[in-house]
């Protein structure tokens, strides 16, 4: 291997700090890499401009190791952050992105879940949802947010946030709302993003993006613009929109955006009367140049309303959905709430998850993240959500077959919540096993369920348990 006497780093490359390893976030080609040893001392030197000499050096002194020896180990340090297009080398500038991609001997770490393990094992945030805002211009017949409040975060507040988040070493982050476009300040917001090195997604409905706004984020680094679409049709997605016009404009605003590079992704939330069309979908956003993904999951309202859940889809049409592939469970799923996944709200709360929204870990506005994330609260909350099981899992023989989701299970829903008799979980896994050809035991919640029609809200209507309308206080710590 050749001697590297002096490297270039790139821009547009965050550093994070992981367990004990060095996290580096590489926003161009948007991937996370972990780095192990003596790496992040490594980093650190090279960020204050030292010369590779000069870090052999100290490196040797400080570990009572030859120079020669450690220069070896800086040598195959330097080799993986050029392949990773980290760094450029002298006198290898004819070498293509492209072709140092295909160098690589394993898939970056974002992608094959060791990010995902490590953040884990180091009760790390390596992905937050933060709420910029409650305001949106549409009311969506299943959205979870409480629109009687308006609070908007002020743009300090949201640099503070993000601030925190990076010194806490999470790398990917979601801006969200209600409608992020609403903001006037979100380009600014976006630039403080891209500043602070994550990799960032924009969750939106994109009926205020035009060529101008194209433009403007065209100049940033973003992960994914991700556009809610309910329908392969206008009449069929402005049916949960209930707005006239907000088909073509989301559409529109696609277009605009792959037009100019910006990856799109297009999350089609499947309902019980957009069913049919959402076996349309792939074909609709590939031919756009889009990437898609699909969901079923509902939650109820923040202000406590389950209404909402009327609209989820049924056993047999969630069982379809899982044939046919357009959603997978994960094989090998593990709880990341409490823990290495988070969402903030416009309020300052920390919800332990994207899913759980009754249950704060703690407040921003009144602690710093690292005092949350340090209780005792976060902990015991955590343990809360792992060992979650309402009493008719008990009975149950397809535990270990089940959706292990506690936001599923109907974690802390109501004051009789642990006697609901089902739950979304108890759908998707009988709908799971009904996808595998699979019997259900006489014993599952939803064997009596599977020969009409039925979606967790209509059997709940059919039974009576006590108190399961009353909304509970939410469950805070810190």
């Amino acid at each position: 291997m050749e001697s590297i006497a002096s490297v270039q780093l790139r821009p547009h490359v965050g550093t994070r700090t992981i367990g004990k390893k060095l996290c580096l976030v590489n926003q161009k080609s948007r991937e996370i890499w972990l780095c192990g040893g003596i790496s992040p001392r490594i980093w650190e030197r090279l960020k204050e401009g030292q010369s590779i000499p000069r870090i052999n050096e100290e490196l040797s002194a400080k570990y009572s190791v030859p120079v020669e020896r450690v220069a070896g180990d800086v040598n195959t340090f330097l080799e993986q952050l050029w392949q990773r297009r980290i760094v450029d080398l002298p006198g290898r500038e004819q070498i293509t992105d492209e072709q140092r991609a295909e160098m690589l001997t394993e898939e970056a770490h974002n992608k094959n879940g060791r990010l995902y393990q490590e953040a884990v094992a180091a009760n790390t945030l390596f992905r937050v949802w933060l709420d910029l805002l409650i305001p949106c211009n549409l009311r969506c017949r299943h959205c979870y947010l409480d629109f009687s409040e308006k609070d908007i975060v002020p743009f300090p507040e949201v640099c503070s946030h993000m601030d925190q988040l990076a010194e806490h070493g999470c790398p990917e982050l979601v801006l969200t709302g209600g409608e992020i476009f609403l903001r006037k300040d979100l380009l600014d917001i976006v630039a403080y993003a891209e500043s602070k090195g994550f990799l960032f997604d924009l969750y939106t409905n994109a009926n205020f993006i035009d060529k101008k706004k194209a433009d403007q984020l065209a100049k940033h680094v973003i992960t994914t613009v991700q556009i809610s679409i309910y329908g392969t049709t206008a009449p069929i997605h402005e049916a949960v929109t209930k707005k006239a016009g907000t088909f073509e404009k989301s559409i529109t605003a696609a277009k605009l955006l792959i037009e100019r590079g910006i990856p799109v992704r297009l999350e089609y939330h499947i309902q019980k009367d957009n069913f049919d069309d959402a076996f349309k979908f792939p074909e609709f956003a590939t031919a756009m140049g889009a990437s898609y993904t699909f969901d079923s999951k509902l939650v109820p309202n923040r202000n406590g309303d389950t209404e909402l859940l009327q609209y989820g889809v049924t056993v047999q049409q969630q069982a379809e959905i899982y044939k046919a592939g357009l959603m997978k469970r994960e094989a090998k799923f593990v709880c990341t709430a409490a823990v290495s996944k988070a969402r903030i709200s416009a309020h300052g709360d920390i919800f332990p998850c994207e899913l759980i929204n009754t249950a704060v870990v703690g407040n921003l506005k009144q602690h710093t993240l690292k005092e949350i994330w340090d209780s005792k609260w976060r902990t015991s909350l955590r343990e809360k959500i792992l060992s979650y099981k309402p009493n008719r899992c008990g009975g149950c023989n397809h535990v270990s077959d089940c959706e292990p989701c506690a936001a599923m299970r109907g974690f802390y829903l109501h004051e009789q919540h642990m006697e609901d008799p089902v739950s979304e979980a108890c759908m998707l896994t009988t709908a799971s096993l009904l996808a595998q050809g699979k019997e259900l035991e006489e014993n599952s919640p939803f064997r009596s369920f599977t020969g009409e029609p039925s979606c967790v809200s209509t059997i709940l209507a059919q039974t009576q348990v006590p108190g399961r309308r009353a909304s509970l206080p939410i469950l805070r710590g810190v």
